[in-house]
């Protein structure tokens, strides 16, 4: 009778829909490939609503170089599609160029017509994350979480002026080195140290061999852009054994979701699964995490 009863509660749909977790989720960091330069991906996503500023803006958006690191910010009113579009037609491809592609999350803003088309007219690759699954654009999460309280704390005294604060947080993060690649944004981005105000104020340097500084110069860039690489590549090692430790593999193992039941139809990466309902036949791109076994 007891093994009747077990057998009963483990087969509870209900059960496994509404109890809680209380591990940590399955499943080994899958680390992604690093860019292997500047420009050739990118993350973007909106950060808000903060509270209103003066000047009525309540958003700004975060595009990161995944290469580099380096962050472009620029305060909204709103976090439609059309001011992410301006925002990379006016913001971004009119002054850095346009990237191979840009990876953002699954929100309308990033979905429209209007999104697809311009991308697709700048011959730019868009990327979607998993749905609901911030961490998949973890880049971009790592730097909001970083620029926010910077912001927060230089606007301390004037909150309702954070917009005017967003370029120089801007501009310092950029100007930090940054632990992964062991150099600034800035000089990746632009291959020279960052300037100071306080800089201008020293002799301004001539090159006399115009040529001779070109060949420095670009035997400057080849070396950093492969040492970034290695630091890169190097800090995803370091955070992956520090993420997959005591955690299970993503074997037969699953964390609590609260919709179902669902069946497993393929296998995308180790940590990524396309799913469809056993009764309505509506299928989902998710991640272990968001799984659970019910038998």
């Amino acid at each position: 009778m007891y093994k009747d009863i077990e057998k009963h509660i483990l087969s509870c749909l209900n059960c496994w829909k509404n109890e809680p977790s209380r591990r940590k989720p399955d499943g080994h960091l899958q680390s992604i490939e690093p860019p292997r330069g500047v420009w050739e991906r990118l993350a973007m996503d909106y950060v808000g609503p903060a509270p209103q500023s003066k000047s009525g803006k309540k958003y700004f958006i975060v595009l990161t170089d995944l290469f580099s690191k380096f962050v472009v910010t620029k305060a909204v009113y709103d976090n439609t599609s059309t001011t992410a579009a301006r925002f990379l037609l006016y913001d971004v491809f009119m002054i850095y160029g346009v990237p191979s592609e840009i990876i953002t999350d699954n929100g309308r803003h990033f979905t429209s017509s209007l999104y697809k088309s311009l991308l697709k007219l700048a011959d730019c690759c868009p990327a979607k994350t998993t749905p609901y699954n911030p961490q998949a654009n973890g880049q971009c999460e790592r730097h909001n979480a970083t620029l926010v309280p910077n912001l927060v704390a230089l606007s301390n005294h004037s909150r309702s002026r954070w917009d005017e604060n967003l370029l120089p947080t801007t501009f310092n993060y950029n100007a930090t080195q940054h632990a992964s690649t062991s150099y600034t944004p800035f000089e990746l981005m632009f291959a020279r140290a960052p300037r100071f105000i306080a800089d201008l104020a020293s002799d301004l340097i001539i090159p006399t061999d115009v040529q001779h500084n070109h060949d420095t110069m670009k035997q400057f860039i080849e070396h950093v852009k492969i040492a970034a690489r290695h630091n890169t590549l190097k800090h995803q090692h370091i955070a992956k054994q520090r993420y997959d430790r005591n955690r299970d593999s993503s074997s037969n193992k699953f964390s609590s979701k609260f919709i179902g039941p669902y069946i497993i139809i393929n296998k995308l990466t180790d940590k990524t699964y396309m799913v469809q309902h056993t009764t309505t036949d509506h299928r989902a791109q998710v991640t272990v995490q968001d799984l659970r076994s019910i038998n």
